[in-house]
Order: C-alpha cells, then sequence, then structure tokens
C-alpha cells in the first residue's frame, strides 16, 4: 500500500520554508495538480519524484545565499 507525503512535511525534513516550497510547486503548474488542491502524493511515485526535483532547486538555492 503506497505511503503518502505531502509538500509541507517534504520542506520541513529538509530544513525549507514549507510556503516557499507550495510557491515554487505552484509555478512549476505541473499537469497533475489541480489549482487549490493539497500537495499530496504517494511515496515513490513520478509526481513525488517531481516534487523532489523542485525541492532539491530550493536547496540548491538556500546553499548558495
Amino acid at each position: 500500500m503506497p505511503k503518502p507525503t505531502n509538500a509541507a512535511d517534504m520542506a520541513r525534513a529538509v530544513g525549507v520554508d514549507p510556503k516557499a516550497f507550495r510557491q515554487a510547486l505552484r509555478n512549476k503548474n505541473f499537469p497533475w495538480h489541480k489549482h487549490n488542491d493539497d500537495w499530496v502524493v504517494d511515496l515513490n511515485s513520478d509526481e513525488h519524484s517531481a516534487m523532489r526535483t523542485v525541492l532539491v532547486t530550493l536547496l540548491r538555492r538556500k546553499k548558495d545565499i
């Protein structure tokens, strides 16, 4: 059975502001995410992978500051 995760938990786990992460996700305009829906995905799904990619980008920016 797949386990769900969400944007806020993912962001907090690596020290990123959840609001900044959700904004970055919205900016990507993923076709699988509907406007105003929660950012909840199953672990190890394609959607989770896409969210991780955005999170890594934010982490790299944070490191460069």
